[in-house]
C-alpha cells in the first residue's frame, strides 16, 4: 500500500515537472484527495516463543501485518493465536 502511494507520488512529480502551472495545481489537489481518502496503516504484530519439553527456548517468530485500526489489529492477533492453538501448541499469554 505504501509502495503504491510512493509510486503515485513519483509519477505525479514527473508529470508535474513536465506540465504547466495549471496542471500542477490540479494534480496536487488530486494527489491530496487520494492520500486523505486512504486510511493510514499501522504495524500490528505477535511475538511467538516456542519452548521444548525441558523449558528451553526452541524458536522465536515475529508475525506482523499492516492494519488500519486497533480493533482490526486485535482481531488479527486473536486469529493468529487461534491458528497457533489449532496447530497443537498450548498458549501462555503474558
Amino acid at each position: 500500500m505504501k509502495k503504491i502511494i510512493l509510486l503515485a507520488a513519483f509519477g505525479v512529480a514527473g508529470l508535474v515537472s513536465a506540465n504547466g502551472t495549471t496542471s500542477k495545481k490540479i494534480e496536487r489537489v488530486i494527489l491530496k484527495k487520494e492520500i486523505k481518502a486512504k486510511k493510514p496503516l499501522r504495524l500490528c504484530g505477535v511475538s511467538v516463543v516456542y519452548y521444548d519439553s525441558a523449558g528451553n527456548i526452541k524458536d522465536v517468530k515475529f508475525l506482523t501485518s499492516d492494519q488500519p485500526t486497533l480493533e482490526t489489529c486485535q482481531n488479527w492477533q486473536r486469529n493468529q493465536v487461534a491458528a497457533i492453538q489449532q496447530a497443537g501448541y498450548s498458549i501462555s499469554q503474558l
